[in-house]
């Protein structure tokens, strides 16, 4: 019956319960001869093929031979059926030996020595006795049972470190995607410098205060010139440059791969980034930051402060800390980049509209002054002939009002006009009695009751800003004009310290309450484009939608600088 190395059974005797008889000459023979099993289990592990350090404690140190003291007496305690123990004991030390970064193999050798020692004190122990105080077949029973126990403890050893180096691994991968978050600030307004100083505490962190330097190319020219370099620690800083890594990390970009550093001769060798598990202790190792298209720079990492070894995790960590590193500073590129072109756009398209409104001025104040007034001038000459000759308005009255009809008609539809390109009180009166006027012939024309709420002080935008937002409102007026089916709308503009806040809300119909998305609104409705253009040129935004209960909504923002 097999048993589970993590859960054991619960019956008061695991021995039984596997099929096997309680080995009591065994035991005795560790309770008679337990100082011989300590002493041949030192002196073996001495001359073992372990790491040094795991050697030192658990031969020479007091600390070690009290713990190997205590799991004798525990692998004592399981042969007599009582195994949960020193299984819980392997489960509560595995973690442990994992973080000191003691390798499995080295672990499962030692149990294997305290295994070997423990049969060899047994047999010399009965070597004495007579065959008929004891057979061959008694010993070879209880060794069985000693190695079933061992098989358990190994087992356990096993599990315990694969799951603890698991839950390690996702420790570090959380910490790693933390580090996604952190990337995500290096945008055009961060100092590239203190973001690195960030990156590198983080990275220094993970890796257990290690001597971390983090150098960047900051101009990324084809030749390697440092602009940037942060370390985890001034000492750290203090090392990388006694030691002369910058000159030799010049001499690596070509290579583009992890690279082992001696700095005492200035040798650099490539290695593998599978076996960076296997770094000896002293040594830097720089692993380059790069993407296809760009080198960044190079992430150094001094050894000897990893007590001797990186291991597998410690692989892990580095190549995704440099791949989160290269992610962030290409991110950074093509968002100064992306940038730089959204401002020229901005630029452009306030250019575009300023041009625009200037060209309309012109053109609305020509046909004012030209065309309206020429039409004004030809209806008063009709009211002054048929002030002083009535009889003419007797010889054909139809042609004579509808003369006048037309002549009223085009100075209205001149003025229209006129308000459309550029309504002349805009800049005599400004943006809110503009709006004030514009609501109130809308009402008239429409039908449509609107409930218009001004707060602040309009005067706090420019000329400039205010002809935009009367264009946005505008713009916003006609769509529900043509396409809501509403009977009320809804208009707020708020004036703050720093922007304008405003929006601009209908209660459409059943039939106008469709939900399309957002690109298709865009597609068939180009004035939201345009609104969000010059919501854009005035330093604001812009965003609109259907709201569920019917009708649509536009907010937005427009700052004063």
């Amino acid at each position: 019956m097999a048993v589970d190395p993590v859960n054991p059974p619960a019956s008061k005797n695991a021995i039984l319960e596997a099929g096997y008889q309680v080995p009591h000459l065994l035991v005795n023979a560790i309770s008679e001869r337990k100082s011989q099993i300590l002493t041949s289990v030192f002196q073996t592990i001495r001359q073992a093929d372990l790491k040094n350090e795991y050697k030192t404690l658990m031969a020479d140190s007091e600390e070690g031979k009290r713990r190997t003291a205590m799991v004798v007496g525990l692998i004592q305690r399981a042969l007599c059926g009582d195994m949960k123990p020193l299984i819980e004991d392997q489960v509560r030390t595995g973690y442990i030996r994992l973080v000191q970064k003691v390798p499995l193999h080295n672990t499962l050798k030692v149990h294997t020595i305290m295994e070997q020692a423990i049969t060899r004190e047994f047999i010399k122990h009965y070597s004495d006795y007579s065959s008929t105080e004891m057979s061959l077949k008694d010993l070879h029973e209880d060794v069985t049972v000693l190695n079933f126990v061992y098989d358990k403890v190994k087992e356990t050893v096993i599990e315990s470190y694969l799951k603890t180096r698991d839950e390690i691994i996702e420790k570090r991968s959380k910490q790693i995607e933390g580090l996604y978050r952190l990337r995500t600030t290096l945008d055009e307004d961060s100092n590239i410098t203190e973001f690195s100083q960030m990156f590198i505490n983080e990275v220094s962190n993970i890796l257990g205060a290690t001597h971390v330097v983090l150098t960047i190319d900051r101009k990324m020219n084809r030749r390697f010139l440092p602009g940037i370099q942060v370390g985890s620690s001034a000492v750290a800083l203090d090392l990388f440059v006694r030691e002369s890594m910058g000159e030799i990390l010049k001499k690596m970009v070509q290579m583009r791969a992890p690279c082992l550093i001696d700095h005492h001769g200035g040798n650099h060798f490539p290695i593998n980034p599978e076996s960076i598990d296997t770094i000896p202790s002293g040594y830097w190792l720089a692993v380059p930051i790069f993407t296809e298209s760009r080198f960044y720079g190079f992430l150094s990492i001094n050894t000897r402060q990893l007590n001797g070894q990186l291991f597998g995790t410690d692989s892990y960590v580095i190549l995704s800390l440099v791949l989160k590193i290269a992610q962030a500073m290409e991110r950074n590129q093509y968002l100064i980049e992306l940038r730089k072109s959204q401002k020229r756009l901005q630029h452009l398209t306030s250019r575009i509209i300023y041009t625009q409104e200037e060209e309309r001025k012109k053109i609305s104040a020509e046909i004012h002054d030209t065309i309206i007034q020429r039409l004004t001038g030809i209806w008063f000459k009709l009211l002054y002939l048929e002030e002083v000759n009535p009889g003419i308005k007797n010889t054909d009255p139809d042609l004579f009002n509808s003369l006048k009809y037309y002549v009223n008609d085009s100075i209205k539809e001149g003025r229209r006009i006129v308000y459309g390109l550029r309504p002349l009180m805009l800049d005599e009166l400004g943006a809110q009695k503009t709006i004030e006027e514009y609501i109130k012939n809308f009402m008239l024309d429409t039908a449509i009751k609107v409930d218009l709420d001004f707060k602040g002080d309009f005067s706090m935008l420019s000329s400039e800003k205010q002809t935009s937002m009367f264009r946005i409102l505008q713009e916003a007026m006609e769509n529900i004009k043509k396409h809501s089916n509403s009977k009320d709308a809804r208009i707020h503009m708020k004036c703050t310290e720093k922007r304008m806040y405003f929006s601009v809300e209908d209660y459409g119909t059943e039939e106008a309450r469709h939900l399309p998305k957002k690109a298709e609104i865009r597609q068939s409705h180009f004035g939201l484009s345009i609104m969000e253009e010059r919501a854009k040129a005035c330093g604001g935004k812009l965003k609109y939608g259907f709201k569920k209960d019917g009708g649509f909504l536009i907010q937005g923002t427009i700052s004063y600088r």
